[in-house]
């Protein structure tokens, strides 16, 4: 398998006919329906390129150089295309869950959902600051994990302290759509390095394993799309109708 034969196996199919589906469900969703679909994924290039260059560079997860078709400041030209992908398809898998709601306005907040959201995002911010540097410190086999955990979680925290009342209010379409993507992509990580697309370096990881999996590239799933849905929830929740307005979306 080819980083291309993954993109087109896995990834490229499902995010075509979720992205199609959320677009024709334009008028229940709203009007910032095509923000939210695909605001998240130009920000995701800009904050994830150089850090997996870094990655890379340090052997942290590497390509097969017969994989790939080329690449660009050392990051495969496919791994662009992930980082444009995923939001998609996350944020995709998200508006299409919340289109099958009957009810799609949006009460005016109330003090104790952005409290929530405070809190929750500062739990996130903390755990990955508090773990994370250690992590980093001790090198070698937590190298990976600090990273992530350095990287990811302050943003994602940050994004749902943002996003706390649109979270709280898409509650279960949220953490759905957080949870069948991560295992989506978990399974199909799986796979690819299964088949060698791509190779998870043993000297900076911790050789934990989920179904196979490194507990690293689990994480890594998790929080990206956690990211994804508290990003397209920012974006996506101010153009819904307030609760008891009359009017069409």
């Amino acid at each position: 398998m080819t980083y291309l034969g993954f993109h087109l196996l896995f990834i490229v199919g499902p995010t075509i006919a979720l992205t199609m589906t959320a677009l024709r469900r334009r008028g229940r969703l709203g009007k910032r329906t095509p923000v939210a679909l695909f605001g998240v994924a130009p920000l995701a290039v800009i904050y994830t390129a150089r850090w997996d260059q870094y990655l890379i560079a340090n052997r942290v997860w590497w390509y097969g150089e017969d994989r790939v078709i080329g690449s660009w400041l050392g990051v495969p030209y496919e791994e662009y295309a992930f980082m444009v992908l995923q939001p998609i398809l996350t944020g995709a898998l998200l508006l299409t869950l919340i289109s099958r709601r009957d009810d799609l306005t949006f009460p005016r907040p109330s003090r104790g959902t952005w409290v929530r959201g405070a809190l929750v995002g500062g739990v996130v911010i903390a755990l990955g600051l508090l773990t994370g540097i250690p992590a980093l410190s001790s090198g070698g086999r937590w190298t990976y994990l600090g990273l992530i955990l350095v990287w990811a979680f302050p943003a994602c925290g940050a994004l749902i302290a943002g996003a706390g009342p649109g979270l709280s209010l898409f509650g279960r379409e949220s953490l759905s759509a957080w949870a069948l993507s991560t295992v989506y992509l978990c399974v199909a990580d799986r796979i690819a390095i299964g088949a060698e697309v791509w190779t998870i370096g043993d000297a900076t990881s911790t050789g934990w394993m989920i179904a196979g999996l490194p507990v690293e590239e689990a994480l890594f799933f998790a929080v990206t799309n956690a990211l994804v849905v508290a990003g397209a929830m920012l974006f996506f929740t101010p153009g819904l109708q307030p609760a008891g307005s009359t009017g069409t979306s």
